[in-house]
């Protein structure tokens, strides 16, 4: 063949494998840095390439439309997002979940140091610098509608996406990244607090890939092709987090530090735990914990469903011979029998190691969920739960089955007086004496803020007031110790109640004794209050000097 002949053969093979190449856009939720970093070595590394993709990635930022908008209308066939997707879901736009890459989302409230903030119930009053809509920070509305605080009790003003609104006191409370605002408060000398949702049972997913679920029916094959190359770049870029900054600020972000971008990759790295959990992992049990939190802020009507939200191909077996299936199916036999046979010992290890890991996580995020962080007793939603459990089991079985339900007179006042780190610490007094006063089959949560509730199983209503006593003859007993020197007598209302006959639910109890204990309360508080609505007095306080009493404070002083 003569040279001409040669090149253009050439020629056309490269020509055909150019045509081979498959054009894909990938919409970012922002603009470039750490967040998206497994796209870029993708890219950069040629995985994309090895899948026969050419991708472009498109950069986000103020007033644009956003991912999943751009995904729906197929301006882009991917989109990185958060789980505001699933309300657009709901909404019926064409949009479907393929992987999940953050396990936990990095959102959360961040507030200055020296606001007196601590905690949710802190920002009642406050003014708020969040995303818009509301669909895009549902993760950080969910934990006030836990705690039951109105959304209505705080000023919401939208995000201009400055830290500088937080520093300079125009918003109290500012919607950021874990992964981006410390950093830039710790480098300008401005201490902060944050406040995860997670410390109040929620956990959304993170950043999401999402796609065009028309574009998924009609090409699974290539949905998978970029989702595979793209988990790659993520487990390539978090095995060497220094090196992909670098790629980063040459590449895509020349205007960040590397200091910065390593700090966003070693915060991120925690988010996307892929020692733990397979990079891009999805459950259905945790996304519709997800689905149900979103109807309950009202952002996704009750009869929403997930199904067709989350990728799932389908994978088709080729048709062959009935002879060549059976030659298949033995050479497979044999090959499995030689691997099991040489291999057990070390398969088996393996098993029992990431099940030891999953075990890990599953009881990490059972405890997040249901336990408060700040006492150590079960949260709101863990008494709920129990508390329907023990009823129903209670009806079942015609047992007894009481509630007491307990706050800390005055606590606003040690709060002014102390401070909000020592009333943390109160409560945390009571939530030990709580366990002390109770037995192990009895079950001690923390309805929010300085209420606090005793299930009782199998005591009926003398032996709940006689639990109720004992709890306040150990407040007596044992006041908090202020430091060596001076202690705070703490007291204590309680409302008594025992099930009845005529009860439906769990509910109804509990609204007796929440009733009982505004009784309390309203009769002059350190009362115990019972269904016959008779009052009974705390024991007197022993005469000790170093004890404080509440509420007549007066001027601290120490023996």
């Amino acid at each position: 063949m003569s040279k001409k002949g040669c090149l253009g053969v050439l020629l056309w093979l490269l020509a055909g494998q150019a045509t081979a190449m498959e054009s894909v856009q990938v919409q970012l939720r922002w603009q470039h840095q750490f967040q998206f970093a497994g796209y870029y070595v993708a890219k950069e590394f040629g995985y994309y390439a090895d899948a026969g993709l050419d991708v472009t990635l498109l950069e986000n930022g103020p007033g644009q439309p956003s991912s999943i908008t751009a995904v729906a209308l197929g301006q882009a066939q991917f989109g990185v997002a958060n789980t505001g997707v699933l309300t657009a879901f709901a909404r019926g736009e064409p949009v479907m979940a393929v992987a999940s890459i953050f396990q936990h989302s990095p959102m959360a409230w961040v507030v200055r140091a020296d606001s007196g903030i601590h905690n949710l119930h802190d920002l009642v009053g406050k003014t708020l610098m969040s995303q818009q809509p509301r669909e895009q920070v549902a993760e950080l509305l969910s934990p006030f509608v836990l705690e039951a605080i109105p959304l209505e009790s705080m000023t919401w003003v939208p995000s201009r996406f400055n830290i500088d609104a937080l520093v300079n006191g125009e918003v109290d409370a500012f919607a950021g990244y874990l992964s981006n605002e410390p950093y830039v408060l710790s480098r300008r000398g401005v201490p902060f607090v944050t406040i995860s949702p997670r410390t109040y049972g929620v956990d959304f997913y993170g950043d999401l890939l999402i796609t065009n679920s028309q574009l998924a029916r009609d090409n699974p094959e290539l949905i998978k092709r970029f989702r595979d190359a793209s988990l790659k770049g993520w487990r390539t870029a978090l095995e060497n987090i220094d090196g992909t900054a670098r790629l980063i600020k040459a590449q895509y972000a020349p205007q960040k530090s590397l200091d910065q971008l390593r700090f966003e990759g070693e915060v991120i790295r925690e988010m996307v735990m892929p020692d733990l959990v397979t990079i891009g992992h999805m459950n259905l049990g945790r996304w519709s914990r997800i689905l149900e939190l979103h109807q309950q802020l009202g952002l996704i009507p009750p009869q929403a469903s997930l199904d067709g939200f989350l990728f799932q191909p389908k994978v088709q077996a080729p048709s062959s011979p009935v002879w060549s299936w059976l030659a298949a199916a033995l050479g497979l036999a044999l090959l499995i029998a030689i691997l099991v046979i040489y291999q057990f010992m070390r398969l088996n290890n393996r098993l029992s190691r990431e099940i030891g890991k999953r075990q890990e996580i599953e009881k990490e995020l059972r405890s997040q969920a249901y336990t408060d962080p700040l006492t150590g007793t079960g949260n709101r939603r863990a008494l709920m739960e129990v508390g329907h459990q023990r009823f129903a089991s209670a009806v079942r079985e015609d047992r007894p089955l009481s509630l007491v339900m307990v706050d800390v007179d005055h606590f606003k006042r040690i709060n002014d007086s102390y401070g909000h780190d020592v009333g943390d610490l109160v409560l945390r007094h009571l939530g030990d004496l709580l366990h002390q006063a109770v037995r192990s089959s009895d079950f001690v949560g923390r309805l929010g803020g300085e209420e606090f509730a005793l299930l009782l199983p199998d005591s009926g209503l003398e032996a709940a007031m006689a639990t109720a006593r004992r709890l306040k003859s150990r407040m007596v007993q044992k006041p908090f110790e202020l430091n060596p020197h001076e202690s705070i007598a703490i007291s204590i209302s309680a409302g008594v109640v025992s099930r009845q006959g005529a009860d439906s639910c769990f509910e109804q109890m509990l609204s007796r004794a929440d009733q009982l204990l505004y009784d309390a309360k309203a009769a002059g508080r350190d009362q115990i209050c019972r269904e016959s609505c008779v009052s009974c007095p705390l024991p007197k306080l022993p005469n000790d000097p170093k004890v404080r009493p509440f509420p007549d404070l007066g001027d601290r002083q120490k023996s």
